[in-house]
């Protein structure tokens, strides 16, 4: 009873204590920033990140670009297997006299064998820590998914996801792949070198061995796929691949360039570009701001403007605050924007190509009712991005059909019906302005046609544009002729790599047909 009553008098001085303050939040604390809610992961990601740029200076030094040691030492092995082929029954004179003084009684053959073995564990240690970057690119992108997910962000079902999941799963599967039949190659050549079995009988470890040596680097050669990392903030861009497009473009810049950011790149873009927005009070729209910010650094890139120019022409943008935070930000500044800039000109080079040839035919002073031009690649190697650019210079607005033709692919026939308004600069106020000043206005009075295109075979190819009024009559036309094939480099290294994949079959079985037939008698 006793228990009991001090229980309730514990309750009734409960009741009469006031309840605890709120947390004072720190005013730093960004709490609208989703993506920064949890530090946790933050803090693990850039754990892992700060792993992920040690490995990935490696790699461009070592392995997938500098001196491309992943390629060249299986080279070498293979040209060591065969001097010591080829100098099994006898010994050079240099390495009576020079080299055995100095290893001792070590046959010619024997030592290009062992030469040919630390040659191969270094081969193998470079594919290791191309295994090790992949896998913590996989843990940095799956840590990445999961904060952005837990935030509210539908990341997991943006276009591109699941392709760059698939990529990167890919790239881990062909990097285990020959890393495991280099590592066979390596244990089969030891295993060798220990019994001596290239010295009597029928060499089968040894052919084993240059088996797994041919099958690694062939697998390697067909299957090399580009690389990427999460390091960086443009680190994924070779990961993901932009979305077929049948499309009329109203912020061309924008729409092609954001056309291939990754998923991951274009969620930190998104979220930036909304913080940005809170500090523009004039109402001005931040996707017009982005569109000019894109179209004056392709102007600056292209040597049509200097840095004095570029910076005036952006403040008339944004303010000179927001201009210096968004080319120092950490992972959106100046170059992340050139990068972006740099890979839509590689991919769809025939926008730029027209955007010049607009800026041209605008210095030149035509006046043309309707300017008309459309391009794509010479070389299509995948998938063929077709532009057409048109220009109503005329006092009327003018309803038109642009007709997209080809047998050679899909789709067959494409149909735009369009509505095209009239650019007429002197009617605007800016008929005094320059060439470059005016090309924004002109870019965006132009109506832009992206269509993608997927071949249907390999070969020549040919396209027809045609632009018809509504009543059928050709006003203007285009006929393209392209190749769809592979580039050269793609084509000698699936041919190189078949022939190390063909060749390895041959040495394997080489030494097991003379088995099989003794079995059945032959």
């Amino acid at each position: 009873m006793k228990e009991f009553n001090d229980i309730l008098n514990e309750n009734n001085n409960s009741k009469e204590t006031p309840p605890p303050s709120a947390p004072i939040l720190d005013s730093t604390v960004n709490r609208d920033d989703p993506i920064h809610r949890y530090p946790h992961k933050s803090d693990m990601i850039t754990k892992y990140q700060s792993y992920e740029s040690i490995l990935v200076r490696i790699d461009r030094l070592f392995i997938s670009r500098g001196t491309r040691f992943v390629s060249v030492l299986p080279m070498l092995v293979i040209l060591l297997f065969g001097l010591a082929q080829s100098f099994t029954n006898s010994a050079p004179n240099w390495w009576v006299e020079n080299a055995q003084p100095l290893i001792g009684e070590v046959n010619v053959n024997r030592g290009f064998y062992i030469l040919a073995l630390f040659i191969l564990v270094a081969d193998i240690g470079l594919l290791i820590v191309l295994f090790r970057l992949l896998i913590l690119t996989r843990k940095i992108f799956h840590l990445q998914s999961e904060r952005l997910t837990t935030s509210g962000f539908t990341f997991k079902s943006a276009h591109g996801y699941a392709e760059m999941k698939e990529t990167i799963e890919g790239s881990i599967r062909q990097v285990g792949a020959t890393t495991l039949l280099m590592f066979l190659s390596g244990i089969f050549l030891l295993l060798s070198l220990q019994f001596s079995d290239f010295t009597r009988g029928i060499p089968i470890l040894l052919a084993l061995s240059t088996g797994a040596l041919l099958s690694g680097h062939g697998v390697h050669m067909v299957s090399n796929r580009s690389r990427f990392n999460a390091s960086e903030p443009w680190g994924m861009l070779d990961a993901f691949s932009p979305p077929v497009h049948p499309a009329l473009l109203r912020r061309p810049f924008s729409d092609v360039i954001r056309a291939h950011v990754d998923p991951l790149l274009a969620v930190k873009i998104s979220d930036y570009l909304r913080l940005v927005q809170k500090n523009i009070d004039d109402g001005r729209s931040m996707t017009n701001l982005q569109e000019g910010l894109l179209h004056l650094l392709h102007i600056r890139r292209a040597g049509l403007m200097n840095e004095n120019e570029f910076r005036s022409s952006l403040e008339l943008l944004m303010p000179i605050q927001i201009i210096d935070e968004l080319f120092n930000h950490p992972e959106l500044g100046e170059e992340t924007w050139d990068r972006l800039l740099i890979r839509a000109r590689n991919r769809c080079a025939s926008f730029f190509r027209l955007h010049d040839r607009m800026r041209m035919h605008l210095e030149k002073g035509h006046s043309r009712n309707i300017w008309f031009d459309v391009d794509m690649e010479n070389l299509v190697v995948g998938r063929a991005n077709l532009f057409a650019f048109i220009l109503n210079q005329g006092d009327s607005s003018v309803d038109l059909i642009l007709r997209v033709q080809t047998p050679d692919f899909r789709p067959n026939e494409c149909v735009y019906n369009l509505r095209i308004d009239p650019y007429e600069p002197s009617k605007i106020g800016k008929s005094n302005l320059s060439i470059i000043q005016q090309l924004p206005d002109a870019l965006k009075s132009t109506d832009i046609i992206w269509q993608s295109l997927l071949p249907a075979h390999t070969g020549e190819a040919t396209v027809s544009v045609r632009l018809e009024d509504i009543y059928g009559n050709l006003i203007s036309g285009r006929v393209l002729t392209v190749q769809n094939r592979p580039d050269m480099f793609t084509r000698l290294r699936l041919t190189v790599g078949g022939l190390f994949l063909a060749g390895a079959a041959i040495v394997v079985l080489s030494p097991i047909l003379p088995f099989f037939t003794s079995l059945i008698g032959l």
